[in-house]
């Protein structure tokens, strides 16, 4: 014989204590007009019956589901799974789940389609929480957050006209600290920096601690960008023939060009300490920029209104 699972309802707490079904909802919401020891005896009993509460339903009831919204920058249909995103997620996924909330990822191949996403979520699926995974000037997304005053934050640093709610790194920091670490653990001299074309804000920074390494020690600094039909990398090198080590400003774009790079040698230190990365570049050394707490501390500071920010550390590994 097959068993059945009976789940019991609210009805059945209320009748189980004595009180009405309103009572029982109210104390199980710990609502001060209920005495503190009927409070006690419903959730008692409530505990007892294995009742799970609908937080979807109790949320929905205030015009707003049990999910939060992830935005992840344009991204082609072609492009390969960003690792830092998927620890992102991980990070996240772990702070939601006592909060009893879930994750619904908005990502599309142009902006126009990745703001119908979001559109989507608020207007079908009210959704009204959002974690925005990267930072632009002009982002019809956030500007769309902004207009209509929903709940979020962003994952980086926000750009200048808009002091939005974020979480983030001292990017700038991270990249002084890993030029100076390059420097000191190897006889070099010379390091690029290597970066995407985009100049993502995240790019931006490190680069800007790498420059202040270099200038604080009298040395040149070097930068090239990885662009569809520009200077390839060993082409880059082979007009700087002085550069003897690189800076690369992200674990994606090294593992991109790491098949140039093979036959120079050079000591590579790069940001984000990746499974990826540490299972083909077991050698270089590697700077974790500690995404799975990036993402606990984006979801801590989501529902958490009367703070502004927060900076998660990182750290060197050799």
């Amino acid at each position: 014989m097959v068993g059945v699972v009976y789940l019991s309802t609210i009805k059945d707490i209320a009748q189980a204590a004595g009180v009405s079904v309103s009572t029982a909802s109210r104390a199980l919401n710990n609502n001060p007009r209920i005495s503190l020891k009927t409070r006690q005896r419903v959730k008692e009993i409530a505990d007892q019956l294995g009742y799970l509460p609908n937080y979807n339903a109790q949320n929905l009831t205030r015009g707003e589901s049990n999910m939060v919204g992830l935005v992840f920058p344009v991204t082609s249909d072609t492009a390969p799974a960003n690792p830092f995103h998927i620890d992102l997620m991980r990070g996240i996924s772990v702070a939601l789940k006592p909060l009893h909330y879930e994750m619904v990822v908005a990502i599309a191949p142009t902006a126009d389609e990745l703001l119908e996403s979001v559109q989507s979520m608020v207007n079908q699926s009210k959704v009204h929480n959002f974690l925005v995974f990267y930072t632009v000037e002009n982002d019809p997304v956030t500007n769309y957050l902004r207009e209509h005053q929903l709940n979020f934050v962003v994952i980086g640093h926000p750009t200048a006209n808009h002091p939005d709610r974020y979480v983030d790194n001292d990017n700038v920091a991270a990249g002084e600290e890993a030029t100076a670490h390059l420097l000191d653990k190897h006889p070099v001299n010379h390091p690029a920096f290597l970066q995407s074309a985009d100049d993502w804000v995240y790019e931006h920074s490190r680069r800007l601690g790498y420059e202040a390494c270099l200038e604080g020690r009298g040395l040149t600094a070097y930068t090239w960008r990885c662009q569809d039909g520009g200077e390839s990398v060993t082409d880059f090198l082979a007009a700087h023939p002085e550069v003897d080590s690189l800076v690369c400003a992200d674990d994606l774009l090294l593992v991109r060009i790491n098949d140039q790079l093979q036959s120079t040698g050079f000591p590579v230190v790069c940001f984000n300490n990746s499974r990826l990365v540490g299972m083909l570049l077991r050698d270089n050394e590697r700077i974790d920029m500690q995404p799975r707490k990036l993402g606990q501390e984006a979801v801590n500071l989501l529902f958490d209104p009367a703070a502004h920010h927060r900076i998660v550390d990182f750290t060197i590994y050799d």
